[in-house]
């Protein structure tokens, strides 16, 4: 009995410091994409760059995504040493310049003020997550498949904004997109936390930090059409 006490007890230890490294390493992802995004949005030489050519943009973050699945479904490149890191960087930076060709089309007030609530907003359902008792990771069909529903509604109401440019199609898609997101935030946290039926192992915490970052850059991309059309911040 005592020799299992250990062992429980090496076990919540590890995940405890893997739970630590893995959100301070997210910390220092955002407030990485923050420095930049600040940095484009007030250098008028470096945002006119951005503004004029977009593609640069895009091609950065199709190639952030590329990597990502290549640290995703090639295991072994996320446990070599130094491979690991790189990749990560890597994945992680091109994200952020990714995300330039939106933020210079944005005022830095705005941008600094949305940046802050889906800060929030990813901090609180993380800390929901970790905390309450039930057990998403059992769940995680039922999470799919209401997933799938709010996806096809948010399909529809991003059709009906296309065709008719009524504002308010586009607020309820980014909103059915946000909760889905954020769902699957609650779902990270437990697998990060552990105790749940499914769990990240202690030693991919480079993963779990992409995973996070990536659901923080999904809410905070779908806030740029408020940014952009009603500039709550900067008008104030």
């Amino acid at each position: 009995i005592h020799e299992m006490d250990e062992q429980v007890g090496s076990y919540q230890r590890a995940r405890r410091k893997f739970s630590m490294i893995v959100y301070l390493l997210s910390t220092l992802w955002l407030v990485l994409a923050l420095v930049q995004w600040l940095i484009v949005s007030l250098i008028s030489e470096v945002k006119d760059v951005f503004v004029e050519y977009e593609w640069i943009s895009v091609i950065f973050f199709i190639l952030s995504i590329g990597f990502t699945m290549l640290f995703i479904f090639f295991e072994q490149s996320r446990f070599v040493r130094g491979l690991n890191w790189l990749l990560a960087i890597v994945i992680v930076e091109f994200a952020i310049v990714g995300v330039f060709a939106l933020v210079v089309r944005s005022k830095w007030a705005d941008m600094l003020m949305w940046y802050f609530i889906c800060l929030l907003l990813l901090f609180l359902f993380v800390l929901v997550g970790a905390v309450i008792p039930h057990d998403l990771t059992l769940d995680v069909v039922i999470i799919f498949v209401i997933s799938f529903v709010f996806l096809i509604t948010s399909v529809f109401m991003l059709m009906i904004y296309v065709l008719t440019l009524a504002p308010y199609s586009f607020i309820v898609y980014q909103l059915i997109v946000s909760i889905i997101i954020l769902s699957f935030v609650m779902y990270h946290a437990q697998t990060i936390t552990g105790g749940r039926f499914a769990e990240m192992r202690i030693n991919d915490y480079l993963l779990a930090t992409i995973i996070l970052f990536y659901d923080f850059i999904v809410i905070f991309l779908l806030t740029f059409y408020v940014q952009t059309k009603y500039r709550i911040a900067s008008d104030a």
